[in-house]
C-alpha cells in the first residue's frame, strides 16, 4: 500500500467579468479621481485645487512633489535667510523648475531643497476660476526626520509667516498639504486601496530642442508596486492570463505617467486610439487588462474617460 498521498489538482484560473466604467474629471479636468480596479469604482475624489504640495511617507522617505495638474512650479533662489525680501524680478520662464511626469523622485524641482536656500512657490492657476492664478509662496523646508517634516513658508513680501510641523502616515504614499487652508489634506487614499488616479497634470513636451509644459488630462498609476504594459498587437478580446503570463514581450513600466495621456489623440476633436490595451499589475498582485473607449460623456462633455476592463 503506497504511503504517497494522491496528489490534489491545481484549480484552472478564472478571469473577472468584462466590465465597464466612466468618471467625471470635468470639462475643464478640475476633478481628480482616485480607481480601484478590484472593485471597480472610485475610491474617493477631490477638486486639484484642494492642495499644493505633497509629502513622501516612507520612513526614509524625504521627496516633496508639486501638485501638477494646477501648472505649479518653483523657483530656486540664491536667498537662504528666510526674513529677506523676494521678488519675481528677472526671473525667465526657463528659471522655472516642474516635477517630472514620469514620477521620479529623484528628478523633482524640490529635490534639492535641503541645501538652505528658499524657494518661491508658483500655486498655478484654477481652472474652475476661469485660470485666474493662484498666487506665490516662498518656502523652507527647515527639518526632516524619519516621521516628520517642518516647513515655513509665508507671501514673498514676508507677510501670513506659517511654520508647521506634517507628521507621515505610512499608509499613504503622499500627504497633501494646502497654502489656502494652512493644513494637511485628505487627498491621496491608502496606498493599498487604489490603482489609477484620473487627472490633469504638467507634461513636459520638447519641441524642436524647447522645453515646453502643458498641462493634460490623463491617468498617473499608484507608484506602490504598480506596474503596466502597453500593447497593440493583440486584440483585447483575445489577451487573457496565459497570454500575459508567458509572454515575454510584455515590457512593464512603473512611471506613473505610463498609461498618461496620449491614449486620445487631438485634432479638434479627442478620438481614441484604436487597438491601444493596458496590461496592469496592481499592488495585489492581480493583472487587468484596460482600454479606453470614449473620452466624452453622452451629452458630448469631454472630460469624461469611458473604460473598459478585466481581472485576468
Amino acid at each position: 500500500m503506497s504511503c504517497i498521498k494522491e496528489e490534489l489538482p491545481i484549480s484552472a484560473h478564472l478571469p473577472g467579468d468584462i466590465k465597464s466604467d466612466q468618471v467625471e474629471m470635468g470639462p475643464n479636468y478640475n476633478t481628480q479621481v482616485f480607481y480601484n480596479l478590484k472593485h471597480n469604482h472610485s475610491v474617493s475624489e477631490n477638486y486639484e485645487t484642494e492642495w499644493d504640495i505633497a509629502f513622501e511617507c516612507s520612513d526614509s522617505g524625504s521627496h516633496v512633489i508639486l501638485n501638477s495638474s494646477t501648472f505649479c512650479k518653483v523657483y530656486k533662489t540664491t536667498i537662504t535667510n528666510f526674513n529677506d525680501s523676494i521678488s519675481l524680478t528677472g526671473i525667465s520662464l526657463e528659471d522655472w523648475l516642474y516635477d517630472v511626469p514620469s514620477g521620479n523622485l529623484d528628478s523633482t524641482a524640490l529635490v534639492d531643497y535641503n541645501n538652505g536656500n528658499i524657494y518661491i512657490i508658483d500655486m498655478g492657476v484654477s481652472v474652475s476660476a476661469g485660470g485666474n492664478p493662484r498666487g506665490y509662496k516662498k518656502i523652507l523646508i527647515e527639518n526632516i526626520s524619519n516621521n516628520q517634516y517642518q516647513i515655513r513658508y509665508a507671501n514673498l513680501d514676508g507677510s501670513l509667516d506659517v511654520t508647521k510641523t506634517i507628521t507621515k502616515n505610512d499608509e499613504i504614499n503622499l500627504i497633501a498639504y494646502s497654502f489656502i487652508t494652512n493644513s494637511t489634506v485628505e487627498v491621496f487614499p491608502n496606498k493599498n486601496n487604489w490603482d489609477l488616479m484620473f487627472t490633469a497634470y504638467t507634461h513636459i513636451f520638447n519641441v524642436n530642442g524647447t522645453i515646453t509644459p502643458y498641462r493634460v488630462a490623463g491617468v498617473l498609476i499608484n507608484r506602490n508596486n504598480t506596474s503596466v504594459a502597453e500593447d497593440t498587437i493583440h486584440d483585447f478580446n483575445e489577451i487573457n492570463y496565459d497570454l500575459v503570463i508567458d509572454n515575454i514581450s510584455f515590457i512593464y513600466n512603473k512611471n506613473i505617467d505610463v498609461i498618461g495621456y496620449d491614449w486620445k489623440p487631438y485634432n479638434g476633436t479627442f478620438t481614441i486610439r484604436e487597438n491601444l490595451n493596458y496590461i496592469i499589475k496592481t499592488n495585489s498582485g492581480l493583472y487587468f487588462k484596460l482600454r479606453f473607449i470614449d473620452f466624452y460623456s453622452d451629452n458630448g462633455i469631454k472630460g469624461s474617460p469611458k473604460f473598459e476592463f478585466q481581472k485576468l
